[in-house]
């Protein structure tokens, strides 16, 4: 009886360590009221992201990055399980934060690290919060050599701090993701590719949803995505990993809206990983008639061999894509998502002309 029980013991703690060895520590917490969102599925071995983005809970508990100049012992840090068993070449991860309220996302000043199984450790990076003249939606950080030759295999930890102590608010964590070696398998190649339409009786039109007040700038956090348009693309043909999407989408805008800076749109993947996005106007062809102006946004998002790589890139494409829009300010002046085509070569709107479609490319 008594080998029973200790085996049970040793059982129950072998359970429990393998439960703990990938939870953050705000994971174990329980708050019903400020929930947080579920983990996400590894979308493979060397590409995972830490929350689902679908189950984004409707004001999720705020996790603040600490600032201040003590790295040891003060920094926020998210774990990934990784495997397939391959030589490591390149390390990169995306982030998802929020400014604090009053701070410019761009004036944020947050540093990164990468942490292998192993405990070898990067250097701290700066997080570059804006590319050129745009806002980086989702900023990565690379680690293009530092763990070169290690395996792919066991947990990686991301850790994040604003470096400078100068009390100007903690930036929110909302999400992160890794990719090991792009994501991808050695030996890809080709361009599969699979193109996904909804019609007005397969998709969900109709007006974009207002956040209650204004919010932080993408702070999908406050509103949450059930609150969202959302629209859902099947993916059945062979699998490959996808490298690049293009996203068609057509809105009616009342004028003087003040469409492009305020309303959002997200695109989530079968895993729970995303990218996010907003509607530039050089994205767009648009027709104005009266009050009202159709626009029509063909939107590409991509990877390059050398320089920054889209969140996506390594995500498999089969199953069920999820595109969720959002206006992040409540004032009545609502958008309307339609099938309508704006097409300024003819000078015309064609009516069903531009289905809400999505186009993935990528290798095999």
């Amino acid at each position: 009886m008594h080998k029973d029980k200790l085996a049970l013991l040793l059982l129950l703690t072998v359970f429990a360590l393998l439960g703990a060895d990938c939870q953050a520590p705000w994971d174990d917490e329980d708050d019903d009221e400020r929930p947080l969102p579920t983990r996400a599925f590894a979308s493979s071995p060397l590409l995972r992201a830490y929350y689902d983005m679908r189950t984004f809970p409707e004001e999720m508990r705020e996790l603040k990055i600490p600032e201040g100049r003590d790295f040891d012992d003060d920094h926020l840090t998210v774990q990934f399980e990784m495997g397939g068993s391959v030589t490591v070449e390149e390390v990169r991860t995306h982030l998802y934060v929020v400014p604090p309220k009053g701070t410019d996302i761009k004036d944020c000043e947050l540093v990164c690290r990468c942490v292998a199984p192993n405990g070898a450790a990067s250097a701290w990076k700066v997080v570059n919060m804006q590319v050129g003249d745009k806002i980086a939606l989702v900023p990565e950080v690379t680690f293009l050599s530092e763990f070169d030759g290690l395996s792919s295999d066991g947990v990686w930890r991301i850790q994040l701090k604003d470096h400078l102590d100068d009390k100007d608010g903690r930036c929110l964590f909302r999400n992160a993701s890794l990719h090991i070696n792009r994501g991808e398998f050695a030996g890809l190649g080709g361009t599969p590719n699979e193109t996904q339409s909804l019609d007005s009786a397969t998709g969900v039109y109709g007006p974009v949803p207002e956040a209650s007040g204004v919010r932080m700038f993408m702070d999908i956090g406050w509103f949450g995505t059930k609150r969202m348009l959302a629209n859902q693309f099947t993916f059945t043909g062979t699998t490959f990993y996808v490298q690049s999407f293009t996203l068609v989408m057509s809105l009616y805008i009342l004028e003087g809206n003040s469409f492009s800076e305020r309303t959002h749109w997200m695109l989530v993947a079968p895993s729970g990983n995303w990218h996010i996005g907003v509607f530039p106007d050089d994205d767009a062809e648009k027709i104005t008639g009266g009050s009202l102006t159709l626009a029509t946004y063909v939107t590409s998002r991509g990877s390059t061999p050398d320089g920054p790589m889209n969140n996506l890139n390594g995500e498999p494409s089969a199953g069920t894509w999820t595109l969720y829009i959002v206006d992040t300010e409540k004032n009545n002046n609502v958008a309307e998502l339609t099938t309508d085509w704006a097409d300024t070569t003819g000078g015309s709107i064609v009516p069903d002309g531009a289905e809400l479609t999505l186009f993935l490319q990528g290798v095999s």
